[in-house]
């Protein structure tokens, strides 16, 4: 449910990416309101709230047949994919040497 909820908004962010960018999350606070029974089919639908800072805002309701599931409040922050991954790599690197 926590993924559907992350897709859900990291949709909704795609627009305003450019070249080289993507969005990731920053926190995610969820509240489980029902029980899904197995195999039923679950969606998210994320609502932009605005920003806070450089921070996009969130809440993000998902459903099944039933009804709604789950709901959370999201963060989420756009950054470029090179600088990622290079702070990424750099951090593993550190974390091997010091073993």
């Amino acid at each position: 449910m926590v993924a559907l909820m992350e897709i859900a908004s990291a949709r909704l962010l795609q627009p305003c990416l450019a070249g080289g960018q993507l969005s990731v999350g920053v926190s995610i606070e969820v509240t489980h309101t029902a029980p899904t029974p197995p195999g039923a089919t679950v969606t998210a639908t994320a609502r932009y709230l605005g920003r806070d800072g450089k921070l996009f805002r969130f809440e993000i309701v998902a459903s099944d047949v039933g009804g709604e599931i789950g709901r959370a409040s999201h963060k989420r922050a756009i950054v470029d994919v090179a600088r990622l991954q290079n702070s990424a790599s750099r951090r593993v690197a550190a974390s091997t040497d010091s073993h």
